[in-house]
């Protein structure tokens, strides 16, 4: 038995005509996290976040994952964090400084979250992992929900 827990977190966002150049850069958006405790018991969560860029329904998902850690595991444990936004894992790591005005209330909010745990480390997975799958689809039945 680990003494380490993992939360899968991923966003999915939909975006009219996503492929287009110049197009509109909100779409409807969902997150799903799926955590597993260091006993290996599974908690899903999901919400719906409405209109969103891309960075933005990831860190929402993001902070609503940490929220969610913290009513459901111990906060004196080592949480590892898994996304398939390699942005959004590498400004919470802080290999890249984040830029972005908008995106920063988001990511102080997704940093004051993590201390309340003694240790966060995120990690890219790619959307082709179990775990990553089993979060897209959270996302996406919370998604349906609102968009039938």
């Amino acid at each position: 038995m680990s003494d380490c827990s993992r939360i899968y977190v991923d966003a999915c966002c939909h975006i009219p005509n996503a492929h287009l150049k110049n197009r509109i850069g909100y779409g409807k958006s969902a997150c799903g996290v799926l955590i597993i405790d260091n006993k290996n018991n599974e908690h899903e969560f999901s919400k719906y976040l409405g209109d969103k860029t891309v960075p933005e329904a990831e860190f929402e998902g993001l902070i609503f994952a940490l929220d969610k850690a913290s009513e459901v595991l111990q906060r004196n444990q080592n949480i590892e964090v898994w996304m398939d936004s390699d942005l959004v894992v590498k400004w919470m790591n802080k290999e890249y400084r984040l830029k972005k005005q908008h995106i920063k209330p988001l990511y102080d909010q997704a940093c004051a979250l993590s201390h309340r745990f003694t240790n966060i480390k995120c990690y890219y997975h790619s959307r082709d992992s179990e775990f990553a799958k089993r979060a897209d689809r959270i996302a996406e039945t919370e998604y349906q929900k609102h968009h039938k």
